[in-house]
C-alpha cells in the first residue's frame, strides 16, 4: 500500500483515532510489574491458551500491534524474539522505551496507527495483540493487511474482550461507564470470523461465562480469600457449560489464531 492510499485511509477513521488518542494521552501509564502469560491471575486460563498459540518465538520477528504499556512485548523480547511494538499513544510509547531500558532489553517501539501499518510486505513471522483489535475501525482491512505483513506460514494471535457477556455489559454500563472509549466495540464471534473468511482457516476458545461475577463481587470483598473462593467455585460451574457451542457466544475473553498459508 502506498502512501496516498495509506493516508486516504486514515482520514476516513480521523476522527476516531484522535478519540482514541485523546482519550489515553489524558491517563497516565503506570509501569506495573513485569508481565507474565503464566501468571496466576484471573485471565490465567486464556493468558495460557494465548501463550500456547504463540508457541516457540525464539529468532521469529513479532509485531506487537497497540503495545499500550509494553507488557506483551517486553514478554516476548525475553523470551528471544525479535519485537516490534506499535501504538497511537505516545504516552505509552515513551514508557514502553523506559521499561525496555530498564530491563536492558532490545525492542523498536514507535507511534504508529495499527488499521494500516507501515511496513513492507513479508516482514513479520508472527504479529500478536492484546484487547486491541476492538479499537480498530475496520478489523477486515486490519485482517487484509496483517496478511500483506506476514511471511510464509506466519500467523497473527490474539486475546480480545467479547460484547454478549451479561455481567461484563452491566458492569460497563452501571459501574464503570468511563472505562472504556467512545469508539470501543467489543466484539462478537461473527466479527472475530473475518479473520477466517481472509486467511482460510482459524482457531478459536472462549473463555470466562460465569466468572465475571467474582469480578463483579471484588470490591465488595474485604478479604482477597473471598475473590478466590468465589472465582473457583464459579470456574467449576462454567467449565461444562462451556462446551455448549450456543453459550460460547456468552464468554467474556476469546483467543484466537490464523495461519498464512
Amino acid at each position: 500500500m502506498n502512501n496516498r492510499d495509506r493516508n486516504k485511509i486514515l482520514s476516513k477513521y480521523n476522527h476516531i483515532f484522535k478519540s482514541e488518542e485523546a482519550y489515553y494521552s489524558k491517563r497516565k501509564p503506570r509501569s506495573g510489574k513485569i508481565f507474565n502469560l503464566e501468571d496466576q491471575s484471573f485471565f490465567r486460563l486464556a493468558n495460557l491458551k494465548f501463550k500456547n498459540m504463540i508457541g516457540n518465538v525464539k529468532g521469529k520477528k513479532v509485531l506487537d500491534v497497540g503495545c499500550g504499556r509494553g507488557d506483551l512485548s517486553l514478554y516476548l523480547a525475553q523470551k528471544d524474539a525479535n519485537v516490534v511494538g506499535i501504538d497511537l499513544s505516545k504516552n505509552y510509547i515513551d514508557l514502553c522505551k523506559a521499561r525496555m531500558n530498564q530491563l536492558d532489553l532490545k525492542i523498536e517501539f514507535m507511534v504508529m496507527n495499527a488499521q494500516v501499518p507501515d511496513f513492507l510486505d513479508n516482514t513479520f513471522d508472527i504479529i500478536v495483540g492484546s484487547r486491541i483489535i476492538h479499537h480498530i475501525p475496520n478489523f477486515e482491512l486490519f485482517c487484509r493487511e496483517c496478511k500483506r505483513l506476514l511471511k510464509k506460514k506466519g500467523f497473527i494471535s490474539f486475546i480480545e474482550p467479547l460484547k454478549k457477556n451479561p455481567i461484563v455489559e452491566l458492569n460497563r454500563k452501571f459501574f464503570a461507564p468511563k472505562s472504556r472509549t467512545r469508539h470501543e466495540h467489543p466484539l462478537f464471534i461473527k466479527d472475530v470470523l473475518i479473520a477466517q473468511k481472509i486467511f482460510g482457516n482459524i482457531e478459536h476458545h472462549e473463555y470466562f461465562l460465569l466468572s465475571p461475577l467474582a469480578m463483579f463481587f471484588k470490591n465488595f470483598f474485604s478479604k482477597p480469600i473471598l475473590f478466590r473462593i468465589l472465582y473457583k467455585f464459579l470456574n467449576k460451574i462454567e467449565s461444562p457449560l462451556s462446551k455448549i457451542n450456543f453459550l460460547k457466544h456468552f464468554h467474556w475473553q476469546i483467543v484466537f489464531k490464523c495461519i498464512n498459508t
